[in-house]
Order: structure tokens, then sequence, then C-alpha cells
């Protein structure tokens, strides 16, 4: 019996633990997800990166009215959380993807998306985000996952408003029209 009693306290300090921690992460996250799915164990993404201010995010996403904060936060149910020591991406089933090191919030908000495209629940986001805005230009079915393209800076602007190294990689993420020039 008295085994059964420590177990059962056992267990009872370590959920109450795992639940502290999870608080303490969401008292750390700067820009909350917007949304949220409680059919995961935790209800939405963490964006983790090493840039330390929120307003860097209120940079507009491509040619939307957007910014990049509130495409990530509320279309990809993704919280971030600022000043890390590193950029990763959690997903809800806490499933960790180291990203790019950047400073440059477009260049990590396209590589979080780009992550979150390859997941489950996330194609289904990302098919429905594309849709609603970028329709007319970004074929989903033409999106290369590991894209192979030669490194000579040729630099287009696809018509989603984004600026490719060159058209090669403006055709592996499935842009149908870009022109000349990186975007202004």
């Amino acid at each position: 019996m008295k085994n059964i009693l420590l177990i059962l306290i056992y267990i009872t300090l370590f959920s109450c633990e795992s639940k502290n921690e999870v608080n303490d992460l969401n008292e750390s996250i700067e820009l909350p997800a917007l949304r949220i799915n409680n059919s995961f164990s935790q209800p939405y993404r963490i964006l983790k990166t090493t840039i330390s201010e929120a307003n860097q995010f209120d940079q507009k996403y491509g040619n939307t009215d957007l910014t990049l904060g509130y495409v990530l936060r509320y279309y990809f149910y993704t919280a971030i959380d600022l000043d890390s020591d590193r950029s990763e991406l959690i997903s809800m089933d806490k499933s960790s993807f180291k990203l790019k090191s950047t400073e440059n919030p477009e260049e990590l908000v396209i590589e979080a998306i780009n992550e979150i495209r390859k997941m489950t629940f996330g194609s289904s986001e990302f098919n429905s985000f594309i849709e609603k805005y970028f329709s007319k230009c970004v074929d989903i079915s033409k999106i290369v996952n590991d894209c192979i393209a030669i490194e000579i800076y040729d630099p287009v602007c696809g018509c989603n408003g984004f600026t490719y190294p060159n058209s090669a990689y403006a055709l592996c993420h499935g842009v149908s029209d870009y022109k000349k020039g990186p975007c202004n």
C-alpha cells in the first residue's frame, strides 16, 4: 500500500511539473499563436528564433496585406518565441525541426512554412492559405520538396511577391509567373 501511495505521489508531482514547463514556455512566448488546434498534445507550433524584436515580424508577407507574424500565428497555428539560442520549429506533436540560422524574418517564416507544408496537418493549412491568397500564382502540384537547382544568382520576383535566387528556385516553389530582378 505504501508503494502504491508513493507511486501516485510521484505521478502527481511529475504531471504537475510537465504542466508547469508548458506554462513557463507559454509565458515566455512574446507572439502567441492566434489560433489553436486541440487535436494534438500541444495545441500550436512554436517557432524559436534568434531574432529579438517582435516588430521585425510586422513586414508584409509577399503580395498580401498580412504581416509575417500574422500569417504564421493565424494561418499556421504557430507561436513565435523570440531571442532563443537557435532557430527551430517545434510541431504540435513536439517534434523539433532545426532551421537555418538567419536574422531575416522573411527567410525564417518562409522556411518555417515550408517545413509546416510537409506535415500531415500542416499541408492542409498550406493548401488553404495558398488557395486563398496565391491561387493564380502558385501551383501546389508543382512544388518540389527537395529542390535541386543551379546556384547561380540571377534573381527573379515571383508573382507572390517573393524574391527567388533564380527562375529554377521559383519553379521549385510552384511559382507560375515571375519577372527578372528582385522584388522591391
